[in-house]
């Protein structure tokens, strides 16, 4: 106790007497009311060190289904990756529900007033999913150049209304050059938030596997170049992207397919063509500030505008995005054809039913078909599986496998070990 409460030891050592001491002495031997000040001292120490372990200790749980570990593929397993926004996190890009946030913030930069008005009113509504806005943007400038459609839009909306016209004439329809322009300022700032970041270790793991498994094909729905660049960087060509001069029987390349657009694409408002331009020659004119990324461009065929090919998650997008139907038959054609699925960092939004839809009646068609999950949700497996289940008939349900980790520290071992590198994990459980 003298030693103790002259300070001469550390915390742990005190921590480690005091246990000592009260286990060992006899249980009627009375004690020093001072030992209780010293817990009383030492106390708030041991509850963070006990912390502090119990924090390790969940940290070091590795939450794979151990059936993943029993996989093994050959040269004829078909593969195919969904790539989510969750992939491209660890590149420093925000997912969905946090990348308006960051906008708004990059925004307040430029001195935009009806951009500055727009974003307190969406931070009043607490509207923080992008999808959200460029949905209703997308959703406005469609209905809004038919007078019919907005009509009808009072009618459902305001259905307790004797006479919506009257509100629908309050609508002031012109204000479409303002959503333009403020959807080509937002289309700007999420392609800086984009074009500056390079493949994380998730994106370079699947090029690995990639480079010992040529039968995959890629899915994704993100707009950043990430997977793009991993792939282009390690002597990988692309094939069924916008504009690719690939041959599809070339073995040495490998099937990418952007659906919902990509920072390096463009289309023309007017004569309708669709473009995909050099994304390592963007990148590097931007990285050493030889040119201005070119947000907006002038259509080489006819003088009009060329956008950026950017498409949020509308079910309408077929009739809004024709050019597109390619691209999506294109991934519903890998869905189909794998035999597993590995899907990375996606969440299976409602907002885009069509992928999860895809995806369902591919497990339906082939009962061999498996699915990997790769992702920090440990609901989402289960969710699926009780999804599939209600849709297909005697749905096995360990088809689908879930890993509750972040990708790019488990996808490497996963899949590293599908291509029979590693055994060490053969015995890993929950």
């Amino acid at each position: 106790m003298e030693k103790i409460e002259t300070g001469k030891c550390p915390p742990e050592e005190v921590l480690d007497r005091f246990y000592v001491f009260l286990n060992e002495k006899p249980t009627d031997e009375l004690l020093s009311p001072r030992w209780v000040e010293i817990w009383e001292k030492y106390k708030p120490y041991a509850v963070e060190q006990i912390s502090k372990m119990t924090e390790e200790a969940v940290k070091s749980i590795r939450m794979v289904e151990k059936e993943i570990w029993e996989i093994r593929i050959d040269i004829d397993t078909r593969v195919t990756f969904l790539l989510g926004a969750g992939a491209s996190v660890p590149s420093g890009i925000p997912t969905v529900d946090k990348l308006l946030s960051e906008l708004w913030k990059q925004a307040k930069r430029i001195g935009h007033e009806d951009l500055d008005r727009l974003s307190g009113w969406c931070e009043e509504q607490k509207i923080t999913n992008i999808e959200d806005l460029l949905t209703a943007a997308y959703i406005s400038d469609f209905a809004a150049k038919n007078r019919n459609i907005v009509a009808l839009l009072g009618y459902f909306f305001f259905s307790g209304d004797q006479n919506p016209s009257v509100r629908i004439s309050e609508i002031d329809v012109s204000s479409i050059g303002f959503l333009q322009d403020t959807l080509q300022t937002l289309f700007g700032l999420l392609t800086s938030t984009m074009i500056s970041t390079g493949p994380n270790p998730t994106h370079k793991a699947i090029v690995d596997f990639i480079k010992d498994h040529k039968n995959t094909s890629i899915i994704t729905t993100n707009y950043d170049g990430c997977m793009d660049e991993a792939l282009l960087k390690a002597g990988i060509g692309l094939k069924d992207t916008i504009d690719s001069e690939n041959e599809k029987n070339d073995i040495d390349v490998i099937k990418l397919t952007k659906m919902h657009g990509s920072i390096n694409w463009a289309y023309c408002d007017s004569c309708q063509e669709v473009r995909q331009f050099d994304l390592l020659f963007l990148k590097e004119i931007y990285e050493k500030d030889m040119l201005s990324y070119p947000v907006m461009g002038i259509c080489k065929n006819c003088g009009g505008l060329r956008r950026p090919l950017l498409v949020p998650p509308l079910s309408f997008k077929f009739l809004m995005f024709p050019h597109l139907i390619d691209i999506w038959n294109s991934a519903r054609q890998s869905i189909e054809d794998a035999d597993y699925l590995i899907i990375v960092g996606y969440s299976f939004s409602e907002a885009d039913v069509y992928i999860t839809k895809i995806i369902s009646r591919s497990m339906a068609m082939n009962r061999n078909k498996k699915m990997i999950i790769i992702d920090t949700n440990p609901n989402l497996a289960s969710y699926l599986r009780e999804r599939f289940s209600a849709h297909i008939e005697e749905f096995d349900q360990k088809r689908i496998l879930g890993a509750y980790e972040s990708c790019e520290k488990i996808l490497p071992e996963i899949l590293s070990h599908m291509l029979a590198k590693s055994d060490t994990r053969k015995e890993k459980k929950i």
